[in-house]
């Protein structure tokens, strides 16, 4: 069988990371583990009867509300972008992901611990099993309450996001980059989550931010950023950890990104996955039109 270039890759060794749920507060354990080639990346609860899988794909989004959270029935998994998005920042295709609870750790908000768990379980290809790239043939435009998407083709998976606030300490912050195991462990994965001050009594009246703390989450007060003593790690960490999100959300195609540019103005998590299925439809369309032609 040939071996091709561009190769489906997999974890090579299980890794783990313990730690609380940043929404639900519960204690829990993450175990990446090796999966089949073409078996994409698949949510277990090893904590519920039967040890029931989740895909990771957009069908099973069931709430978008300050994170993207997954279920299938009663199993569900709340808050899996920062996972998704390591993954996707490290070329993985396949990965079988075991959480003892029904959120993964928190760790300290930001992609990096799982990109360097990852990194140390190691790789593994799949020689005779090449990428399946997301392709779009055209322009793929999103609008809808003052957020505003488009994509078109590339060869390189490339994400220019603008975060716009009416706030004094978070001015108009735009990043454009490529994604790519070595831009995004140096440029994305250390940007952490963010919150407002005046937002925290709500969202925990709303049973979100149970685990929140300045260990994992950046507040952003009137006058005032309160986050750990080494301060912020870039000057716009916010609109990195925005696009941090998107790669995470956009992973949920379950197709590797890496042949498609995206501008995004105000991403945030439900407009992150309206796009994802509009992209995910044209490049459906485009696989059934080549196909049409071989036939």
């Amino acid at each position: 069988m040939k071996h091709v270039t561009d190769a489906q890759t997999t974890v090579a060794a299980e890794a783990s990371l313990e730690g609380i749920g940043l929404h639900t507060g519960n204690p829990s354990r993450l175990t990446f583990r090796p999966a089949p080639a073409n078996a994409g990346i698949r949510f277990f609860r090893p904590d519920l009867p039967g040890n029931p899988m989740i895909p990771a794909r957009l069908g099973f989004v069931v709430a978008t509300v300050r994170g993207t959270n997954i279920g299938l029935g009663e199993a569900k998994v709340h808050t899996v972008e920062h996972v998704l998005s390591a993954l996707t920042g490290l070329g993985i295709d396949n990965c079988d992901i075991l959480v003892t609870a029904n959120e993964p750790p928190a760790m300290d908000g930001s992609a990096m611990p799982f990109f360097k768990a990852l990194l140390k379980a190691g790789l593994k290809r799949y020689t005779d099993h090449p990428k399946r790239y997301l392709r779009i043939s055209e322009e793929v435009v999103y609008e809808d309450r003052g957020s505003s998407y488009r994509a078109v083709p590339s060869e390189h998976f490339e994400v220019k996001a603008t975060l716009l606030h009416d706030h004094p300490l978070v001015p108009s912050l735009t990043q454009e980059l490529r994604v790519e195991p070595e831009t995004y462990v140096s440029e994305l994965a250390s940007a952490r989550t963010f919150c407002f001050e005046h937002e925290v009594a709500y969202l925990k009246s709303q049973g979100l931010a149970q685990g929140g703390s300045l260990e994992n989450a950046i507040v952003i007060g009137k006058d005032k950023i309160h986050t750990t003593p080494d301060g912020l790690r870039f000057p716009d960490e916010f609109v990195r950890h925005k696009i941090l999100d998107l790669v995470g959300d956009l992973t949920l195609i379950g197709r590797s990104l890496f042949k498609v540019r995206v501008e995004a103005v105000r991403p945030g998590h439900a407009h992150n996955i309206e796009f994802a299925k509009l992209l995910n439809q044209a490049a459906a369309k485009m696989r059934g039109k080549a196909g049409a032609k071989s036939t």
